[in-house]
């Protein structure tokens, strides 16, 4: 690929499967991600740790200036259920560089878990890293503890790359993580459907 002819689109692109949608967050999302950043025991693995309703408006507040930076480098996304535009849910992908992005907040409402909604969410930020963006290599971070997180992220495609210790202040506490990355090649090598949940 032509590392120079890659721009990032200049509005976000269609992210969507059967079952759901990734969209720009907005500042009226609080109540629904309330559910989903607010819930103690779906948020206890994550770095940020829970939120109350002043983080979260801070984080739909960053969200929305970061999406009309240009160049954009940040996606905080939030994931809708087809034919309701509440989020359940959501993924955030920050570009680092030309080639290579981050990907974290990876949430989801916990009464759709089993659902398929966690493995398209995941899929939708891969396609918007790889095919829209060009980047070549995506990489994140699961705690340890959760493990179900980590098979969830390792069914995506990631590898295991190592693994850090972080101390997480909105969380308090210092976390073990798993370093998972996936390569451009992989995602491209990955039937698209069964990867979407859709299946």
């Amino acid at each position: 690929m032509n590392r120079a002819a890659v721009r990032p689109p200049a509005t976000l692109p269609v992210l969507e499967t059967a079952l759901l949608r990734l969209r720009d967050h907005r500042a009226d999302d609080l109540d629904a991600m309330r559910l989903v950043w607010g819930d103690a025991v779906g948020m206890r693995y994550l770095s940020t740790g829970v939120m109350d309703d002043t983080r979260i408006r801070c984080r739909l507040d960053e969200a929305v200036a970061t999406a009309a930076e240009v160049p954009r480098r940040h996606y905080q996304l939030a994931a809708c259920l087809q034919g309701d535009d509440r989020p359940v849910g959501g993924i955030r992908l920050d570009v680092e560089d030309d080639t290579t992005g981050y990907s974290g907040l990876f949430t989801m409402a916990r009464h759709l878990r089993g659902s398929g909604c966690a493995p398209a969410i995941g899929w939708l930020m891969l396609k918007l890293a790889f095919a829209e963006l060009g980047l070549t290599r995506v990489w994140s971070l699961a705690y340890l503890e959760n493990a179900d997180a980590v098979r969830a992220i390792t069914r995506l495609g990631f590898t295991p790359a190592g693994e850090t210790e972080r101390y997480c202040p909105d969380a308090g506490r210092t976390m073990r993580m798993a370093v998972m990355e996936m390569t451009a090649d992989t995602w491209s090598a990955m039937p698209v459907l069964a990867s979407a949940g859709t299946a």
